[in-house]
């Protein structure tokens, strides 16, 4: 199945509109189309994965090289993923790398609060968690080797996180 991009601009801002599916057939379409509009000079973009019904890790790159290209540039906004999605961003760690919003209203709502986040700063706030993640192991008397793995140390990480934003 090909994947349909519509472009449009709001607000100074590139919404590419995605409908099909982001995988290793089509991924190539969005990161060719998103290279040809920074390459023109756009730097703050939102995707709507609205009508995407699936994602593979090949999507998930194309999302992640054009945050990289316009970092500290610009900003990217993802909005309109479904459960299924949801959940692939989730179990990759990807929710924490992306603003992400109900709809473009959502996301253009955000990006007026605050700024978007960086791979930069995603990157510096990675290290921050597996620092919370050892110190929470050890305010749990857990062993360190019980947290080896880095999966592991980000999630009880976000979850001392919440944890101490609900305090």
């Amino acid at each position: 199945m090909a994947l349909e991009i519509r472009e449009e601009t709001i607000a100074e801002v590139r919404v590419l509109g995605l409908t099909g599916r982001l995988d290793t057939d089509t991924a190539a379409d969005l990161e060719l189309a998103a290279q040809d509009l920074i390459d023109a000079g756009a730097r703050d973009f939102i995707v709507d994965l609205a009508g995407v019904g699936y994602v593979s890790s090949a999507g998930l790159r194309v999302l992640l090289m054009i945050g990289k290209s316009i970092d500290g540039k610009g900003s990217l906004r993802l909005c309109g993923l479904n459960a299924t999605v949801r959940q692939v961003f989730d179990v990759a760690g990807f929710t924490q790398l992306f603003v992400i919003g109900a709809d473009r209203n959502a996301v253009l709502a955000k990006a007026k609060a605050k700024p978007a986040v960086t791979a930069a700063a995603a990157a510096a706030e990675s290290g921050r968690d597996n620092a919370l993640a050892l110190a929470a192991a050890k305010l749990l008397a857990a062993e360190k080797s019980a947290f080896a793995g880095a999966r592991v140390e980000a999630a009880l990480a976000a979850a001392a996180s919440r944890l101490l934003a609900l305090a």
